[in-house]
Order: C-alpha cells, then structure tokens, then sequence
C-alpha cells in the first residue's frame, strides 16, 4: 500500500460516521502525524513521495495506530510525544498533553526570570540561605530558585531552562553573567515523574543550564522533615495545576481521551488545589518574588480572590489567544 492510499484509508475510518467509534475532528492530519511516526519523516516527504509503499510491519503499525485513535486516544500518546513551546516532549497516558495555552505560562515566567535577574545583578553577592550540597559550591554568586509544581511531564520548566541556555548560550556555561538557576520541580506521581525526568535528559542533556531537582510531593511540600514548604526560598514559582471542576472532569474523560484524572480534577469548584498551593506559595516565596498559576477560564475569578485573601499584591490575568483567562500573575509583598 503506498502512502496516499493509506493516508486515505485512515482518513475515511477517522471520518466514518459510526456512531459505535470516536471520530476525530482533525483526520487529515492525524493520519499525517501517524505515518510521520512511523515513517520517521517529516509531513512534506508524504506530501512529496505519497506513491512510496509502505513495508508489511509499517502498514501493520499504522492500522493498529488508526484503530487506537478510533477510540479516541490522542494522537500524542499513540506516537509518544508532543511538541510544545518549539521543543518536542515524551508524552504518556500519566501525564497530561502539553497543549498551546500553557505556553503563555512560560512566556510569562521567562519574563520575570528577567526582571528578577536584573534585580540579582543589583545585589550580586546573592543569597546563600538553605543552600545544600552542591549549591554550597556556588556561595556569593547570584542564585535564581524556581519551583515548577504539579510538573507532569516537565515541559514548562524544562522549556523556560532550555529557552533561557539558548538566548544566553556559554553565559550560563560559567554563569558569570547571569544569576545561577536552581530549580526544583514536583509531581505527587511517580509516573509523571518517570516521565519528567526523561524529557530532562532529552531537552537539557549536555546543556550548560542545570537540570530541576525533582520531587515527588504534595505540591511544594518537599523540603526536610518530608512533607515541610520550606520558607522565603523560591524567587518564582510556577503551576498548571489541577483546576477544573470535578463533574466537568470526569465528562471531558467521557470521550475516550485517556488523560489522568488525576491532573484535571481540582475539587467541587476546581479551586482546592489552587488554594493549598496559593497558601503554600506565600510561605515559600522571598519577598517580591512571584506566583504564576494557570487556571483557565474556570476559577480565574475565584484565583484571584484566594491569592488578595492570602496576601499577594500586584495580581494579574493574562488572557490566552483566545481571548480567555488563563494565567494569573501575584506578587508576595517585600517587607
């Protein structure tokens, strides 16, 4: 069978109207993006080479990947991974799927990284409290903590890390122009985890940057005795935590989209996570550090409610290119 027929093929059985399969709004290119897998090519040789055949075990590895989609299984974890902010992520059903929205998320966090810097380089013997380990090695440098909470699959601290070493380059391979990033990043799954520290290896290997430390906590609750938010030590902290509503949840599953309920369920209102973390937050920022929280069109208004009651100032909604509310910015108070 040659390419087109079978681009053909997938698109009449992803467009079928029986009623008994999940037909797929996008067949064209879900077809196209399977074959790209398999193929390991790009979706201009298809367009380009459409009469090339396909060998018995391809043809057979594509049914069997049409079939799953037909279920409605995500194209990104049928080929396993996702490109999200112009790096490519492994993906797998104990995460969620790095979708375009949160982009503005590390759009937003790169931009404080920036300002925070600024204000580092003003002070440039930094800050060395709680330091361990190796972090006692770089005492009188500037120093930049970030926390990534609820990480998943890593793909928003491991895109600002990569962002910053590109437009950088060898200033972070001694990083004597800029402060030193620590960064730590926490999932209360362990198969999210697994997953994380692939996409670590796979954006950061051989990266001047530093790779996240990674804990498997409840939200920021990993510092020593376990389950302790440590204090006044993180200069941003950023989330896309759980925040849709529970019914809301369990009916978007209904569809056969195989996302951990897990990281979509954020309570009754889709604000008990978002208010633990909030209260958390405020204990685990420095002064004038910040706090930036993806919550979707759900709950921005009860967000930013949360985040005034627990003190924050300075709070923000971003809007998302559709014009919907989607990351809220908040400013711990300096002293």
């Amino acid at each position: 069978m040659t390419i087109r027929e079978a681009r053909k093929e997938a698109v009449s059985l992803l467009s079928s109207a029986d009623s008994s399969k999940q037909v797929s709004p996008t067949p064209v290119l879900d077809a196209d993006c399977i074959l790209c897998n398999i193929l390991h090519t790009s979706r201009s040789f298809l367009l380009a080479h459409d009469e090339q055949n396909l060998s018995p075990s391809q043809y057979k590895a594509f049914c069997k990947a049409v079939e799953m989609r037909q279920t409605g299984l995500p194209v990104a974890y049928i080929v396993g991974h996702k490109e999200f902010f112009g790096f490519d992520f492994c993906v797998s059903p104990a995460v969620l799927i790095p979708k375009p929205d949160t982009e503005l998320l590390v759009e937003l966090a790169l931009d404080e990284i920036e300002k925070r810097a600024t204000e580092l380089k003003e002070n440039a013997n930094g800050s060395a409290e709680n330091c361990t380990g190796i972090e006692q090695a770089h005492r009188g440098e500037p120093q930049l903590y970030i926390a990534d909470v609820c990480t998943g699959s890593g793909c928003v601290i491991l895109s600002i890390l990569k962002t910053l070493e590109q437009k950088y380059g060898d200033a972070y391979a001694g990083f004597q122009k800029k402060p030193r990033i620590i960064s730590h990043a926490s999932d209360i799954s362990e198969a999210a985890l697994y997953i994380a520290r692939k996409n670590a290896t796979r954006v950061l290997d051989g990266s001047a940057i530093e790779k996240p430390r990674f804990f498997c906590a409840d939200l920021l609750g990993f510092g020593l005795p376990a389950g302790r938010v440590s204090e006044n030590r993180y200069d941003i902290i950023v989330s896309n935590p759980p925040y849709i509503p529970s019914g809301v949840a369990v009916e978007l599953l209904r569809d056969g989209r195989n996302e951990p309920l897990l990281a979509l369920d954020g309570g009754k209102d889709g604000t008990d996570i978002i208010r633990r973390l909030i209260t958390q937050s405020y204990r685990a920022l420095k002064a004038g550090g910040v706090l930036l929280l993806e919550t979707g069109e759900y709950n921005a208004s009860g967000t930013r409610e949360a985040l005034t009651k627990a003190g924050f100032s300075d709070i923000i909604t971003f809007e998302d290119l559709s014009g919907l509310p989607r990351v809220t910015r908040a400013r711990k108070q300096y002293e």
